[in-house]
């Protein structure tokens, strides 16, 4: 969460950066989220190091990186309006052009 923070401060960066900010750290969280749910640990040293993990605690973690990933959706939901926008900038290549306004 700190290095999503940085990377969202700062002058002069164009939009299509921070689409791409954000669009990263949901995934991250819907990737850990999932791997907390299949008790798969990778990317979570410190509980992987424990022997014996306590079920509960990570369904109560899953939930958090859930309720997380649904706020970000909300607090940021006027980039999703525009995302077909966006994404001509960041995969140009991956636009379907008849769905693109003619404009842009």
């Amino acid at each position: 969460m700190n290095n999503f923070n940085v990377k969202m401060q700062g002058k002069n960066q164009f939009i299509d950066d921070i689409w791409a900010h954000l669009k990263a750290f949901k995934l991250k969280l819907n990737l850990f989220a999932g791997q907390l749910a299949k008790n798969d640990l990778p990317h979570f040293s410190r509980l992987n190091s424990i022997p014996s993990v306590n079920e509960e605690k990570l369904k109560n973690y899953e939930d958090g990186l859930k309720k997380l990933h649904f706020q970000f959706e909300r607090r940021f939901q006027d980039f999703s309006a525009i995302q077909t926008e966006l994404d001509i900038f960041t995969m140009h290549f991956n636009v379907n052009c008849e769905a693109v306004r003619s404009d842009l």
